[in-house]
């Protein structure tokens, strides 16, 4: 299993105004350099009620 690479402050910030904007989770993923599911699991932890 590889090792969990911890983002940026600013790579957070970017991905929850990106997906605000409606970018989907694919293109975040491209545009920060992080896996898909690195994406969904942070939008799952910031949605109301997330992880």
């Amino acid at each position: 299993m590889p090792a969990k690479r911890r983002l940026t402050m600013r790579q957070l910030q970017q991905m929850l105004r990106l997906a605000g904007s409606g970018t989907s989770s694919r293109e975040i993923a491209v545009m920060l350099g992080v896996a898909r599911s690195t994406v969904q699991d942070n939008l799952k932890r910031a949605a109301p009620g997330g992880a």
